[in-house]
């Protein structure tokens, strides 16, 4: 008996861990490395025990495994949904500043999706630790031709910072400070450390970066260097006619070091300062300038902005200032996800999706909407802190972070997706309700009450057809908190398609015959529901009709399907997937 109730427990907490399906060879590894001696000498008898007790643990959905796991062990679930991964994320050369200062530099192109969140959160991590100050500098420089600017985006912005529970300190807009990059540009041009290059840029590369040779702009004076830098300021030269290169080394052994270009003509409307500039700097320049100018001190952003840093340094370095440490963490490579700002945005222009709440976005907006809470996002996305090694990123991620955030406040109901109705002879007068727990692991909460219509010792209520199919005749299937029946006949022509025969009420009755556990819903109350999932897909189903109840917004989880929130409750209820 002794080892039937841990063999249980054990492979209750699998199920758990295992998002409600227990796996035999790990349940035997846990169970062995509680007595290695004792039970290494059992390994047949143990496997075949935890095999009988898998097929039965399977059976049940989530929130019954967890109901048994806490009577066998109220503290079990501890290790399994409790246990916090601590956060160890420590700045260098903190005693060459006074204080620490960082910034966020997102380019407004649209609202923060989960890619760009890491970036955030690590900023907003360090300086809430450090109790420095943290900027928010809006990179709205004019980029590229594809790189489209939305004017939107300088609002939702600061709402999903504060989403995120971000605090910003001050906020600054890079094309507000255009006339500071252009006093800069003359400056390092009179200090010939730049210059004005007009060569064609396929040629400038094919034959002077490739080749590692000056072109013949590189050696002009520093008078005809300025005389050009007018001519760009002026409309003289046209969009591609001239830019800025940094004078670094044409024997640079990284061939994007070899005089880079630092500012450009872009002859394009700027949603705040309209067509008063033509000529924008790039990112390298205009942060080289900025680190310095805001007094920033750590810089906290992804590898791949390697280069950038290094040419940053070119520019502290002419003038020898203070250098901002650099930090730079891994790719985190988006598995399962395809993220594109730009993509997301044409398809919302082109009405495909709905707006950048749209699930299929993945931006914090979308994730807002969906009910996934921001300590979710926060936790999932600092667990990986700020090692250079690239990581792998899965929505199950947000998923396990947010699953222990929601679990305890989210009401049950019953819903059926794909049903079929089954007619049940045979039942005894007094099975006219059923009282399921609104919360399994809170049974203080009360019970919600379904109602069953018995008319000639007949119901008529709904359930999943995928059940019925797999169950087959003959078997026994229990509905969930009512009772226990046996299929008879099935036909998906019919209606109602199921004969089924009243077996028994209590639950054990279905434990011992191993039967399915199955959600149902009254056929005479059932509410329509519609759920909208990650993939934009709508599912449609039927729920107990208590869940007209609930309120907008409120987080629900559909038993043995997945947590949901609501969104519309009219004659059907519209809710959004969370997560399973």
């Amino acid at each position: 008996m002794k080892d039937e109730l841990l063999i249980e427990k054990y492979t209750l907490l699998n199920a758990v861990k295992y998002k409600g399906k227990a796996e035999l060879k790990s349940t035997l590894g846990a169970i062995i490395q509680l007595d290695p001696k004792e039970y290494k000498t059992r390994i047949p008898e143990i496997r075949s025990l935890i095999e009988k007790r898998i097929t039965i643990v399977n059976e049940m959905s989530i929130e019954e495994q967890r109901t048994r796991l806490l009577e066998l062990d109220p503290n079990s679930l501890d290790p399994v949904e409790k246990r916090k991964k601590e956060v160890k994320i420590d700045l260098p050369n903190l005693d060459r500043f006074n204080e620490v200062v960082l910034r966020l530099a997102p380019y407004p192109s649209g609202p923060l999706h989960i890619g760009n969140s890491r970036m955030v959160v690590l900023n907003d991590y360090c300086a809430k630790k450090y109790n420095g100050k943290l900027f928010l500098v809006f990179d709205d420089t004019i980029g590229s031709a594809t790189k489209i600017i939305d004017p939107e985006a300088y609002n939702t912005i600061p709402e999903d910072l504060d989403f995120l529970g971000v605090k910003v300190h001050k906020t600054f807009y890079k094309s507000d400070r255009l006339d500071l990059f252009y006093k800069y540009a003359q400056d390092i041009l009179s200090k010939k450390k730049a210059y004005v290059c007009t060569c064609d840029g396929k040629k400038w590369r094919e034959k002077y970066k490739i080749q590692m040779t000056e072109c013949p702009c590189h050696g002009l004076s520093i008078e005809e260097n300025l005389s050009r830098w007018e001519k760009m300021l002026d409309g003289t030269y046209p969009e591609q006619g001239a830019v800025v290169r940094l004078i670094t080394s044409m024997q640079e052994p990284d061939p994007a070091i070899r005089d880079p270009v630092m500012l450009r003509i872009a002859e394009r409307n700027h949603p705040r300062v309209g067509t008063k500039y033509r000529v924008w700097p790039l990112l390298e320049f205009s942060w080289g300038i900025d680190d310095h100018e805001l007094g920033i001190t750590h810089i906290i952003r992804g590898k791949d902005l390697r280069k950038e840093g290094v040419l940053e340094q070119r520019i502290w370095q002419i003038y020898k200032w203070k250098e901002p440490s650099i930090i730079l963490y891994g790719r985190m490579k988006l598995k399962d996800l395809q993220l594109s700002k730009s993509k997301s945005a044409q398809l919302i222009r082109e009405k495909v999706y709905q707006d950048w709440t749209d699930p299929r976005t993945w931006s914090l907006q979308s994730l807002n909407r969906r009910g996934i809470q921001s300590k979710a996002i926060n936790n999932a996305l600092l667990a990986f802190g700020v090692s250079p090694v690239d990581v792998t990123f899965s929505p199950e991620h947000i998923y396990s972070a947010n699953r222990p955030l929601i679990d305890s406040v989210a009401n049950r109901f019953f819903m059926v997706l794909d049903p079929v109705k089954i007619l049940v002879n045979n039942v005894p007068e007094d099975i006219t309700e059923s009282f399921p727990l609104i919360h399994p692991e809170f049974p203080q909460r009360g019970t919600r009450k379904i109602k069953v219509e018995v008319k000639n010792n007949r119901i008529l209520v709904i359930v999943p057809k995928e059940d019925i199919e797999e169950t087959g005749k003959n078997n026994i299937v229990r509905l969930k908190d009512l009772i226990n029946v046996v299929i008879k006949t099935y036909n998906i022509d019919k209606d109602p398609s199921v004969d089924t025969e009243y077996h028994s009420t209590d639950v054990s009755e279905a434990r011992k015959a191993k039967a399915r556990m199955i959600q149902w819903v009254p056929s005479h109350s059932a509410i329509p529901v519609e759920i909208l999932m990650p993939n934009g897909e709508i599912k449609t189903g039927v729920a107990e009709p208590s869940l007209k109840s609930s309120e907008l917004g409120q987080i629900v989880q559909f038993e043995r399907f997945a947590f949901c929130r609501v969104e519309e409750i009219n004659s059907k209820v519209k809710l959004i997937w969370i997560h399973s």
